[in-house]
């Protein structure tokens, strides 16, 4: 789906990282930008880890959420499933975030998530995290559909 709406706003859920049902949650919002799902977050200032700077966690837990918005959208783009109807559950098998420089809590968080490899039910998600332009973080997730009919 790239008509521009956020997939959180198509497929409402209520998880904490994105789901649009859930107002105590982060909120993330994420967009088809080419082959990327893009999402734009800026943390609230109770994010904070060491003066100034987001919380590790926090950035942890956003890209775990985008990545697994990025490999079902993926899925569904690539096999022409309706993400809106027809969308398995995605869960997190593995995360691995290495922060490279610490993220301004007072500034928009920019992540760029792709899939980098896929199986029958795996994908390998490449996530990076940027404040103007610059890497903070970079992330791989290992992601798994769920066969609900097992």
């Amino acid at each position: 789906m790239q008509d521009g709406r956020a997939l959180q706003d198509v497929l409402k859920v209520r998880c904490f990282g994105c789901g649009s049902l859930n107002e105590h949650g982060l909120q993330i919002k994420s967009h088809w930008q080419g082959d990327e799902l893009v999402c734009f977050w800026r943390p609230p200032s109770h994010h904070i880890g060491h003066p100034g700077v987001v919380y590790g966690g926090t950035i942890a837990s956003i890209v775990d959420c985008h990545s697994i918005w990025t490999a079902l959208a993926t899925w569904c783009r690539d096999t022409g499933t309706d993400i809106a109807t027809a969308a398995p559950p995605v869960v997190t098998g593995k995360l691995t975030v290495t922060f490279l420089k610490p993220a301004r809590i007072d500034q928009v968080l920019e992540l760029r998530a792709r899939v980098v490899d896929a199986g029958e039910r795996r994908a390998t998600v490449g996530c990076r995290v940027l404040q103007d332009g610059d890497e903070c973080a970079v992330a791989e997730v290992i992601t798994v559909r769920i066969n609900t009919k097992e």
